[in-house]
This record gives C-alpha cells, structure tokens and sequence, in this order.
C-alpha cells in the first residue's frame, strides 16, 4: 500500500475519532457522567490495528480481513452513537419527569392554604410560597433578602426563641406555637407556626421549614370570648356578693324569726300553763259551788226545792265538766265532745240513781270538737235533755233506751237525742213550757244560732242543727 493510502487510513481513523467526539458533545453524552462506552475503545482497537498493519506493510494477510477489520469498527462506532442516542433520551426523559414533578410540588406549595417558607440557619429565606407573603402583609415582595428573625415581634422573639434555637441548633426536630408576626403595612398578625429542620446525612440540620396558618379570627374570637367571660364572670361575681349579702341577710332574719319564735313558744307554753291554772281553778270553784248546793239540798226538807237545788247541781257540773277536759286536753282551744258526753251522762246517772242495766245509754258523736264558747251551751243542753229522760222517760222502773248521736254535716253539725221512753204529751206545748230544762235549752239553741225540733213518735227525739262556723 503506498503512503497516500496510508496517509487516508491515518485521516480516515482521525475523522472517525473526531466525528464520535463531536457526536458525544453535541448529543450531550458527557452529561450523562458514564464512562465513554466500551463499543468506541473497540472500534479504536480495530481502526488502529488495521492502520498498524498498513504501515508495516503486512501483505501477507488478505485485503479482506482488513476491510472486516474496519467494518466491524464501523459497526461499534454506530453502535456506540445508538448508545449514546438511548442515554441520552432516557436521560431527557428523567428530566421531563423531574421537572413535571417539580412543577406540580411547586404548584402544591404555591397554593397550599398555609404560609411555608424555607430559610437556613443563618435565618436567610431561600423560599417561601404566595400564601406566606399573603399573610405577612406583602405577597408581591421577595421576602428571601430577609430574615425569619426581623418578621417576629420583639416580645414574641423573647417568648419563643428557646424552642425555635434549639431547632435550629439541632437540639430538637421541631416546635410549635402561637406567635405574633409584624407584617410589612398593617397590624400584627397571629399565626399558629410549626418549624422543623431538614438534616444532612451527617445528622447537621442543612435548612428549616416553617408552616404559618394564620389564627388571627380564631384570637379576635378568643378576645372577644375572654372579654365576654371576663363581663360574665364579673355579672357572676357580683350576683354572688348580691346572693350572699341577701344569703346573710336572711339568715339574719331566720336568726330573729327563729328568736322570736322560741319567745313566742315560751310565751304560748306560758300562755298554757296559764290557761290550764285557770281552767283547773275555774273547775275546782264551780266544784265548791257543786258541793255547796248539795248540803244545802241535803239539809232542805222540801222536795221541790231539793230537786231544784239537784237540777242546778248537775247544771253546774256540766259547766265544771269542760273546764276539767279543757285543763286535760293537748288542745286547750277545743274539747272531744263524744267523750264530754260520756262522763257528762254516766254523772246524771250516778246523780239521779239511774240503773245501767235498766236504762241503756248510746253515745254516737265521733269528730267533733267543741270550742269553750260552744261547749258550755251545748253541755248545759244535753245536761237538760239527759236529765229529762233519766227522770221522767222510764218512770215506775221501766226498761229502756237513751241515745245521743252527733256528726258533721257540710257547714253544720247535727245532733239527735232520742229516748224511747213515755215521751213528752201532746197536751204539753214544749216551746211554751213553764219547764225551766226547756226553757234554757231553746235560749241556749238561739244563742248557738242553731235550730232545734221535737218528734214525738215511739218516745221523744230533739233534732239540733248548729252552724260549725259559728258553734264550734
């Protein structure tokens, strides 16, 4: 082979080297960071072994096995160049890929609802999103140029700086509070931060995230809730003082009620005693009017005037016989007429010698208690009517039957005493009678302001109907 020829093998292994050069820079291989592809060193091997067996002028070996030689050189550069070709496309690929995802985290942290910025330990922002702006008072400045620092209060760069250096300083990964950032034009503004750090792999925090959600409704909410509660608890407060004085007060007066009752049941047990000394003397006088009108009527030969003297002794009885249930009653208002009745006629009968097993008594008057005013009238008319039966209803021994029966009727009480004895003559005009016992019954009725009637049928029954209101 000549020199010519030698010199194009030469030119020619050159310009392929320099043409895969200017391939790799152009298709930007380099950037890829790999090594150049083996398929270049073996197609550089070829061209130049066949370019060493030109220039030593190996004839032996066959022109054909230097073109293969150089084909197959040809084919790894092309291969190479495809290689190169697919890296490179792969590579853009993962580009397009990073910056989409870049894009949509961009996206995301621009229109997130809190404010984020990232700054480092110098306090220096490298980054903050729209919202942040927004909330500190300026969303069309680049807040990068200025430090976390210069955006917090001075008394709230007092109250939070231990928490927030010690993030910075790597001591603990994050802290979280409520802060008072000065804004650019307009008032401070509260916002619930939380920053966290962004460690290096050697554990050294490398930047810090700080999320800001304005709170400052919420603290106009809290204020004006505090302000209420404040006004609230004042109100309760002073209806407190308000409850308690009248709490005081009306102990007060308990005290003196409470006082004034105890002297008034004092004076009400003294009012007893009193009461019950006198109903007791009252008794004990009429007791001696009882036991003078007996002597006198036992030393009195004259039958009529024995029998008046005995009449009046039981009348006066029948008086003293209240006042002694009087004195004897829990009740110093009132007495338990059915029991008044039964001392009152087993008194008549002792009085008049009446037989228990010839004359049977019957007393039927349950609830009814009598006052002192009612009492006394009352007493003295059944002491006037028992005393009529027991001396004029069953003469000559006859056997028979006295009944004294009372109850309460709405407004009234009604009383019945019935014998069934010789009874009273139709001759005789009861209202009318000359009888003393008569005469002082129906005074007394009128006095009671109550109504009385006689029937006459199988013995003699008078009917009373007294006013409750006005007789008890």
């Amino acid at each position: 082979m000549t020199l010519l020829e030698s010199v194009d093998l030469t030119v020619l292994t050159n310009l392929v080297l320099s043409i895969t050069v200017v391939a790799i820079s152009i298709w930007g291989y380099s950037r890829i960071g790999k090594p150049t592809p083996l398929y270049f060193g073996m197609a550089y091997v070829l061209f130049a072994l066949s370019h060493f067996i030109t220039l030593i002028g190996m004839n032996q070996l066959h022109a054909t096995a230097l073109i293969m030689m150089r084909t197959a050189g040809y084919v790894l550069v092309a291969v190479g160049l495809f290689a190169i070709i697919r890296d490179i496309i792969g590579r853009q690929q993962v580009e397009q890929a990073l910056r989409e995802k870049e894009e949509h985290i961009s996206a995301t942290f621009d229109q997130t609802a809190v404010g984020i910025a990232e700054f480092l330990p110098d306090g220096r922002i490298i980054r903050h999103n729209v919202k942040y702006g927004e909330i500190l008072g300026c969303p069309d400045d680049n807040l990068q140029t200025v430090s976390i620092w210069d955006l917090i209060t001075p008394d709230e760069h007092i109250v939070h700086f231990e928490g927030m250096n010690a993030v910075i300083q790597g001591d603990r990964n994050e802290y979280s509070g409520d802060m008072l950032f000065a804004q650019r034009a307009g008032p401070p503004v509260w916002c619930r931060i939380s920053l966290s750090s962004v460690r290096a792999p050697e554990g050294r925090p490398r930047y810090f995230i700080l999320v800001l959600d304005d709170i400052s409704e919420r603290k106009r909410a809290e204020e004006a809730l505090a302000t209420l509660n404040t006004g609230l608890e004042g109100r309760v407060a002073e209806r407190t003082r308000e409850l308690k004085d009248a709490n005081t007060a009306l102990l007060k007066e308990v005290y003196q009620r409470s006082f004034a009752e105890d002297r008034l049941k004092l004076a009400l047990t003294e009012k007893e005693v009193l009461l019950k000394e006198i109903h007791h003397r009252v008794k004990n006088n009429l007791q001696i009017i009882i036991s003078l009108l007996f002597l006198q009527a036992k030393k009195n030969d004259d039958p009529a005037s024995t029998s008046a003297l005995t009449d009046s002794q039981t009348r006066v009885k029948s008086m003293a016989l209240v006042h002694e249930k009087l004195y004897q009653s829990t009740d110093l208002g009132s007495i338990d007429f059915a029991g008044y009745l039964q001392n009152l006629v087993s008194n008549l009968m002792v009085t008049y010698g009446a037989d228990k097993r010839r004359i049977r008594v019957t007393v039927l008057a349950k609830d009814l208690p009598l006052t002192i005013n009612t009492a006394i009238p009352m007493g003295l008319i059944m002491n006037e009517l028992v005393s009529n039966s027991l001396k004029y209803a069953f003469p000559e021994g006859r056997e028979g039957e006295l009944s004294i029966e009372g109850h309460a009727e709405g407004d009234t009480m009604q009383i019945t005493v019935r014998d069934n004895g010789v009874g009273i003559p139709e001759s005789i005009d009861w209202r009318y009678t000359e009888s003393l016992g008569l005469h002082l019954v129906q005074m007394l009725t009128r006095q009671l302001r109550g109504t009385i009637d006689l029937s006459r049928e199988s013995g003699t029954e008078f009917r009373f109907i007294i006013p409750v209101r006005e007789g008890r």
